[in-house]
């Protein structure tokens, strides 16, 4: 059983006893789109990329600051100013110091400024737009991750819980056989041999359901981890062991997941490199100022005071010229990575086709596989159950009904080993047309 274990997981409602229950996969999945934290944190990453894009597009309206300010001129810097200004009289060379302004000075004022053009905003809006994309694509590609994790916890409950109850009717049936043999070896019929291969099968079996019920507790751990619940967890769907509908289960029409993922970075390389482009393209500015100052001597006195209003619009086009081979060079680099990120895509899309395609040829050959090796158990059932009463009638020993039952326990485990890979086809299959 280990082995089907390791195979499924290799392959990648509170009630008033506060137990969480769960009727079905899909019910696993709804919890988990709330609770599980890859699947949140993708969704607050996804949040905080469409902030970053309303930000960008704000960032295209014009800015408007006000300004208030007050000097407290302690020491006036006296100037030196020629002395023939006032006095033509005075010698060439000589100056008198004079000493302007007052005191002291208060202020306030209006900027506005507005990019008219600016390309590399209008880009970043773009790429911002294919961030928000790709983290949403992110998010998708999270909860197939998450939902893939969760089938294979959920089906190998159900798988375990299944072959769990198989092995502790086969303890019923070893221990009964072990009984007969001890008893039979008590009056002298039975070998010391046959008895202890009885004991034994008896404590393989008991082994066996030891190690299933093991496995079983790590399972829901591991599922209440997955889901984020520190509560119990009852599971009450049960394991359908006959085949699925096929022309439902291969029908897959969605894209891929990771394809959708990759799409979303080419779409984002692709405005960066336009972005990165734009650094070529001028921008247009306009601006406006109001400022307007009050200077007096006295700190609570504007009776005196001087009054300095000031205004002027301006409007400013930078062209870039010459950067020192700056930008070339990262429109190059841009260029590379979203070439690049375009031969990751083909490869992918073809990738996921063929796991596609192989997809479908596993769950065919899984049924297929299960319908013969359901036929083999219920052929093997019944040659126990011929064999038992052959025992019981004495018709043949101990040796004959303990190979007997031994070839029931390895039909057994082929059995559940082939219920197993269909049920991997089967849940990959279903998370696949989720998306």
């Amino acid at each position: 059983m280990k082995t089907i274990i390791l195979a499924l997981l290799g392959f990648t409602s509170f009630n008033a006893m506060g137990q969480v229950q769960f009727g079905s996969l899909q019910e696993v999945l709804a919890y988990a789109d709330k609770n599980a934290i890859s699947i949140q944190s993708a969704l607050h990453q996804e949040q905080i990329a469409a902030v970053k894009n309303k930000a960008s597009k704000t960032a295209l309206l014009p800015t408007v600051n006000a300004s208030a300010g007050f000097n407290d001129n302690i020491t006036i810097q006296p100037t030196l100013v020629p002395a023939n200004l006032f006095n033509p009289a005075a010698p060439e060379g000589t100056f008198n110091e004079y000493t302007f302004g007052r005191k002291y000075m208060y202020s306030t004022g209006v900027q506005a400024n507005w990019d008219i053009v600016n390309f590399q905003k209008w880009f970043d809006i773009k790429t911002s737009e294919a961030a928000l994309q790709l983290d949403q694509a992110s998010t998708i590609n999270a909860k197939y991750q998450v939902y893939n994790q969760l089938a294979q916890t959920y089906f190998s409950i159900l798988l375990t819980e299944k072959y769990l109850t198989i092995s502790k009717e086969n303890i019923a049936a070893a221990d009964s056989i072990y009984r007969i043999a001890k008893d039979k070896y008590d009056t002298g019929i039975f070998t010391e041999e046959n008895l202890n291969r009885s004991k034994i099968q008896l404590v393989q079996a008991q082994q066996q359901v030891s190690s299933l019920a093991t496995s079983l507790e790590q399972l829901y751990n591991q599922l209440q981890s997955q889901l984020n619940i520190d509560e119990p967890i009852a599971l009450k769907d049960e394991l359908l062991d006959n085949e699925m509908d096929i022309d439902n289960v291969l029908a897959i029409t969605g894209s891929h997941p990771e394809v959708l993922l990759q799409e979303a970075q080419v779409k984002l390389n692709e405005k960066q490199l336009a972005q990165t482009k734009s650094l070529h393209y001028p921008t247009l500015a306009l601006g406006y100022q109001y400022n307007y100052n009050w200077a007096t001597d006295k700190i609570t006195d504007f009776s005196g005071a001087n009054n300095l209003p000031q205004q002027f619009l301006g409007i400013k086009l930078s062209v870039p010229i010459f950067n020192g081979f700056s930008t070339k060079s990262k429109i190059k680099q841009s260029k590379i990575q979203f070439e690049q990120e375009q031969l990751v895509l083909d490869s992918k899309r073809l990738m996921v086709k063929k796991d596609d395609d192989n997809l479908k040829i596993q769950y065919r050959h899984g049924i297929e596989d299960f319908r013969k090796q359901e036929e083999v158990l219920q052929l093997q059932y019944k040659n126990d159950t011929h064999s038992k009463n052959r025992y019981d009638s004495g018709i043949i020993g101990l040796d004959e009904r303990l190979d007997k039952f031994k070839d029931l326990l390895e039909v057994q485990n082929q059995y559940m080993q082939s219920l197993s890979n269909q049920y991997i086809s089967y849940y990959k299959l279903y998370i696949r047309k989720q998306f």
